[in-house]
């Protein structure tokens, strides 16, 4: 045997193997959500208009980018059940056939692209900011869903230190260009405000692709996982990805309408309103890398135990995620509840005056803690759930629960001239959580969920 299939680390319930998988994840998520924060708050300093704007058409963005991302994800359950039942040659091949669907993509994002113009509906005081940051990004939408497949062959075998490697050298790349472009360099660069950001995402994201690439396609994977020759186009493979994918892919892109019909209601409410909720949403964003690595993680290892074959180990594991859910969740509480006042300190050195709006933020700051404890909880039955290929039930209730407790209460609010509110709006999404939460759980106990792919 080869030694270094025979040196390849087994995933198990051990918290040393649980962390030596999720904690590199985390921290992957982290640097991604703080990416994320950091343009907004550059953003913001340029201009707070800016800033609305670019979250408005980032959310529109992120309907086509979550879609495919939702089906190129679904490469980390087939590697993750491949290395787990110990077929190393295999672990390529669905990467591949991720790879060969991102980059079809393509023929839907450049027309959506090219015509940005007449495909939006921001508020006319956001129109120009806007449709540069949706454009810029909409010709370049198949990289996400690229950079997905090929972190999808390194998560499922559970080696995430390249992946933490490459999203903090695109963040620290990102951090750099935003302040150059963004702000511009003074006869060098111009300042291009929304424009500057986008173009700044793209090459940070291009530049972790390469890294991911580079280790894929490296002498000693070619040799091991064949990462070269399993490239051929697989059919069956393709369509069990796209089976598994498409659940995941409709959810997260109605998730994104989602949050794009709530973002436009509150956006045409009032400044105020969409700054509260802008604002509010961006803490929550920050400290949700805890739910979002979570989920991630606890797929994989509890893909490879089902490749195994061995459902006594996911119980454990769940139970240790669970108590991550609260220990994590109490800790970035802290920051929300008992010292919220370092965020208004920071608010201070943007442009613009908004201490009047202090008193809900800091009710939707409380509330944003215990929604990020309930989300993460989400994540981790959801996780566990996808390792089995259950997206479909999955996916459903995660929807009906979103659009039943936050959308349709919002859009009546709206229609009623009553979303006044930001703190209301976050109390329902812990309502969407709770309930959702509720029908997962049942479905995890039910184990209709539990099923070896291959």
């Amino acid at each position: 045997m080869d030694s270094a299939i025979a040196d390849h680390k087994i995933i198990d319930c051990t918290l040393k193997s649980i962390f030596r998988v999720s904690v590199p994840i985390m921290i992957s998520m982290a640097s991604v959500l703080l990416m994320l924060l950091i343009d907004r708050a550059m953003l913001a300093a340029y201009s707070m208009d800016s800033m609305n704007a670019a979250i408005m058409s980032g959310n529109f963005v992120c309907i086509f980018c979550f879609m495919f991302m939702g089906v190129a994800n679904s490469a980390e359950i087939f590697v993750g059940q491949y290395n787990g039942s110990k077929q190393y040659e295999k672990l390529a091949t669905p990467t591949w056939q991720m790879i060969y669907m991102s980059l079809a993509t393509y023929v839907i994002s450049f027309p959506v692209a090219y015509f940005s113009d007449h495909i939006n509906t921001l508020p006319h005081y956001y129109l120009k900011e806007g449709i540069a940051y949706q454009q810029t990004l909409m010709y370049f939408a198949f990289i996400p869903p690229l950079r997905v497949a090929l972190v999808a062959f390194f998560v499922g075998q559970g080696k995430t230190k390249i992946i933490t490697f490459a999203v903090t050298a695109g963040v620290i790349l990102d951090i750099v260009l935003d302040y150059l472009l963004i702000y511009g360099v003074k006869n060098i660069i111009p300042a291009m405000g929304c424009r500057g950001a986008a173009i700044a995402t793209i090459i940070a994201e291009f530049v972790q692709v390469t890294i991911l690439a580079m280790v894929f396609f490296s002498r000693k994977n070619r040799r091991i996982y064949k990462t070269f020759q399993n490239r051929r186009f697989n059919a069956k493979l393709f369509m069990d990805c796209i089976r598994i994918g498409v659940p995941m892919s409709l959810s997260n892109c109605i998730s994104m309408i989602a949050w794009y019909v709530v973002q436009t209601a509150v956006s045409y409410t009032s400044k105020d309103s969409a700054t509260i909720y802008n604002i509010g949403n961006s803490v929550y964003m920050l400290f949700l890398f805890v739910g979002e690595g979570a989920n991630k993680a606890i797929a994989a290892i509890s893909a490879n135990m089902i490749g195994r074959g061995d459902l006594e180990s996911i119980e454990k594991t769940r139970r240790i995620f669970v108590a991550i859910s609260f220990i994590f969740g109490g800790i970035i509480a802290v920051p929300h509840v008992l010292c919220p006042e370092w965020i208004f300190i920071a608010l201070e050195l943007f442009p613009g005056n908004i201490t009047h709006l202090y008193a809900d933020m800091r009710a939707v700051f409380y509330l944003v803690a215990l929604d990020v404890v309930l989300e993460t909880l989400l994540l981790s039955h959801w996780g566990i759930l996808i390792a089995g290929g259950d997206t479909k039930y999955a996916a459903t209730i995660y929807q009906i629960c979103l659009w039943v407790f936050v959308v349709l209460p919002t859009l009546i609010l709206y229609y009623l001239k009553a979303l006044t509110s930001m703190p209301l709006l976050f109390v329902l999404m812990g309502l969407w959580l709770i309930a959702a939460q509720f029908f997962l759980y049942k479905r995890y106990k039910s184990l209709k969920w539990y099923n070896k792919l291959v």
